[in-house]
């Protein structure tokens, strides 16, 4: 998969940018396992900033935007030096009836595979230490 806007639940995420945004690096923020779900959630910042907001959005104010993925029927799980606060390189491959995603850098990586992924809805803030 290429772009943010090809995903599942992906439909906010359209609304708020104008173009296709390519999948690619990311600021990890949180991940989060439920084990006896099997559900495995990624939180991140990415460096584009949505280019038609909300209204409510810009009386707030902005310099950093939040999206993530949900993902159900984890397998294959494997970390090393998380947490981290480098910038992660964030891949989804579609390989038959599952996704082989992965989130790297020189020193850190989360894999995993999953048989459903979906976009979370993005949000805005104001941050000193943005992307």
């Amino acid at each position: 998969m290429k772009y943010w806007n090809e995903l599942e639940g992906s439909k906010l995420f359209n609304m708020v940018f104008s173009r296709n945004i390519p999948i690619g690096e990311i600021k990890l923020f949180a991940l989060n396992i439920d084990n006896n779900l099997s559900t495995l959630t990624l939180a991140f910042d990415i460096r584009e900033i949505p280019d038609t907001p909300p209204k409510k959005w810009d009386l707030i104010g902005y310099n950093a935007c939040r999206i993530g993925i949900t993902c159900n029927k984890v397998k294959n799980l494997t970390t090393s030096n998380i947490p981290t606060q480098q910038i992660l390189n964030l891949s989804i491959q579609l390989i038959g009836n599952e996704y082989s995603v992965s989130a790297t850098s020189n020193t850190s990586e989360v894999k995993f595979i999953t048989s459903a992924l979906r976009l979370r809805e993005p949000s805005v803030y104001l941050t000193e230490s943005s992307f």
